[in-house]
């Protein structure tokens, strides 16, 4: 039971912290813009270090 509520609780506080760094982009200047190449850019197989160059971050 422990281990499900741990396992519960980093997804939550995963999915919140993923939450804040889109809203982040989103409201920054051309943050939609930047949203959507971050997207494309992980469903295109680039790596997570590489996607600041990629995208202009």
């Amino acid at each position: 039971m422990k281990i499900n509520d741990t396992l519960r609780g980093t997804l939550i506080l995963g999915g919140v912290v993923l939450a804040l760094v889109i809203g982040g982009f989103a409201v920054s200047d051309n943050g939609w813009q930047k949203v959507s190449c971050i997207g494309r850019a992980i469903a295109g197989g680039v790596s997570f270090t590489s996607i600041h160059s990629v995208c202009g971050l």
